[in-house]
């Protein structure tokens, strides 16, 4: 049963306006525990793309990667700390009339990676895998602003689309996040807001952070390692609340397996 992860963290961008400060120490937060409590090994199997190296098509690349071969047993995670927004949907099979993305290096607002091609690499996840998508970036589309949080410098994760394509959104669109399709296919999303809310840059325990990613990572390391999906998620809003951060993290999937343990094997679920 293979254990494969791939982690991506964008700090820097070409415009130096959308520098964000803590998706690189999310990477190294979230590769450290995979590490040290889920039995990921140092062999090639966990891969990271930062800043420059993080473009559209190396992550392409990599999540073929990381669902190549996939069989019952294994588990896989994917998780993306950076921008995020939303642009027209020019496919016309959105009810909200958007396309959700993620912003990569080298994102072209004319051909972004949007939650259909995200879905498109997992539309045939075998059953009985289990991958988990956390994704501590902003989905709503509705550009930078400050977030509430312990320190003045917190800012959202997200990127207003260009004018042009913002003036093409529809007024009353409802907004759904990125991942919500894989969620429709077996992965587990966990998403750091909700869609009208952004997820928040913050500085935490005397660095940046991203505030969803840094309270996982706590909330799995204080646990006894039994915890499931909903616990977890639980444990991250309680602990977001305390620390007056707005943002609510939502967790999306297949209800059995969220009453699960985090990166658990499904095997025995399916089985049964």
């Amino acid at each position: 049963m293979a254990r494969k992860a791939l982690l991506v963290g964008l700090n820097r961008y070409p415009d130096p306006e959308n520098t964000l400060k803590g998706c690189i120490n999310d990477v190294r937060q979230v590769s450290d525990l995979l590490y040290s409590r889920f039995g990921f090994a140092a062999d090639g199997s966990t891969r990271l793309l930062t800043d420059a190296r993080a473009t559209t098509a190396a992550i392409v690349d990599r999540l073929h990667w990381l669902l190549d071969g996939a069989r019952a047993g294994d588990v896989l995670v994917f998780h993306y700390s950076g921008h995020g927004s939303q642009v027209p949907d020019r496919h016309g099979d959105e009810h909200d009339g958007l396309d959700e993305i993620i912003c990569p290096y080298d994102l072209d607002w004319d051909d972004p990676f949007t939650d259909d091609d995200l879905y498109a690499i997992v539309k045939d996840l075998p059953a009985g895998v289990n991958l988990t998508v956390v994704l501590d970036c902003c989905h709503s589309g509705t550009g930078l602003r400050e977030a509430a949080g312990p320190a003045p410098c917190a800012r959202g994760r997200g990127l207003s689309a260009p004018p042009a394509l913002s003036r093409q959104r529809r007024a009353d669109a409802a907004v759904r996040r990125f991942g919500s399709r894989a969620a429709q296919r077996g992965a587990i999303l966990i998403a750091g807001c909700r869609s009208n809310q952004v997820s928040a840059d913050a500085y935490l325990d005397g660095d940046y952070h991203g505030a969803l990613t840094y309270f996982l990572c706590k909330a799995i390391e204080a646990s006894d390692g039994g915890l499931t999906y909903r616990d977890l998620i639980d444990r991250v809003r309680r602990a977001l609340r305390e620390h007056q951060f707005e943002q609510v993290p939502q967790l999306e999937g297949p209800a059995a397996i969220l009453r699960g343990q985090v990166l658990n094997p499904l095997v025995e679920l399916v089985a049964g």
